[in-house]
């Protein structure tokens, strides 16, 4: 991939990122209230979402600093 396609996806991933950051934490305090039971299912899979969106970061990250 060339570095501008990198840069962009790269920038996709952190927008989406941010998104859904905020959405685990938002869940998570909804959770506490106990309003919905499977919320807190929904927040460990959004969790989840989140990480694999960390990688994924992280890994276009070193592909950029390490583009020729």
């Amino acid at each position: 991939m060339k570095k501008e396609e990198l840069i962009e996806h790269r920038d996709r991933v952190k927008d989406h990122l941010v998104v859904w950051i905020v959405l685990t934490i938002c869940l998570q305090i909804l959770t506490v209230f106990h309003i919905l039971v499977f919320l807190k299912y929904v927040v460990w899979l959004s969790a989840a979402y989140s990480i694999l969106l960390i990688i994924l970061w992280c890994y276009l990250e070193f592909k950029l600093l390490h583009l020729k």
